[in-house]
């Protein structure tokens, strides 16, 4: 799979590294000088300087065997003018961009963008976990924010600990997909106890969000 990555500092320098991490051919456009060379000296990958919003960037990137492209810059609109370039002109098969005004997350998807991911609304959901919930180790959205997913580590004075997940009231539509115990993972069944310690990676949907807090209430 052939990845560029538009704009964007640490965020894109995480994802980066991470698609690099999975062997995925991965091109990076920034109009940052130094800070195109100081990529240069960190990863073995095509590195451009440049405005990613104009053609001739994107195609000295090679957008024309792209199969993915993500926009980061800071401007909703630049990012919305990247992405459209890469669907219409170049036939890119998958094109994700960040905005920066949760507003556009529909307009973006109206406009055919596969992804849109506003940073306003995952740090807003993370917010209210952390308020709620002491334990939690990792919150994640997927699937543009329709599921979520929830990394808890469970302790002695959880309401949690002890228990059998068949005895848990957990929400109809989530399931704790795994038990991390240790440097063992378990899939777990009804009758699978979780201990102290043990981290719980729990799927749900967004629409059951306030319910699995509430059972999730570790510290009351």
């Amino acid at each position: 799979m052939n990845i560029i990555i538009i704009g964007g500092r640490k965020k894109a320098e995480f994802l980066l590294k991470s698609l690099l991490d999975k062997k995925y051919t991965t091109s990076i456009i920034n109009k940052d000088y130094e800070y195109c060379n100081e990529l240069s000296e960190k990863y073995e990958c095509s590195i451009i300087h440049g405005d990613g919003g104009k053609r001739y960037i994107l195609e000295d990137a090679g957008i024309q065997h792209a199969d993915v492209v993500i926009a980061m810059t800071s401007k909703d609109a630049t990012n919305l003018v990247i992405c459209q370039l890469a669907k219409k002109i170049y036939n890119v098969k998958k094109s994700f961009a960040t905005v920066t005004n949760p507003k556009n997350v529909d307009v973006f998807k109206n406009l055919g963008i596969d992804g849109a991911i506003s940073a306003t609304y995952i740090v807003s959901d993370i917010i209210e976990q952390m308020a709620t919930i002491n334990d939690i180790y990792k919150f994640m959205p997927i699937e543009n924010g329709k599921v979520n997913i929830l990394e808890v580590i469970v302790n002695e004075e959880s309401s949690l600990c002890n228990k059998y997940i068949k005895d848990i009231n957990l929400p109809t539509k989530s399931i704790i997909g795994c038990i991390i115990r240790g440097l063992n993972s378990i899939i777990p069944n009804g009758n699978t106890k979780i201990n102290s310690d043990d981290k719980l990676i729990i799927l749900y949907d967004v629409t059951v969000h306030n319910d699995m807090i509430r059972e999730l209430n570790i510290r009351g």
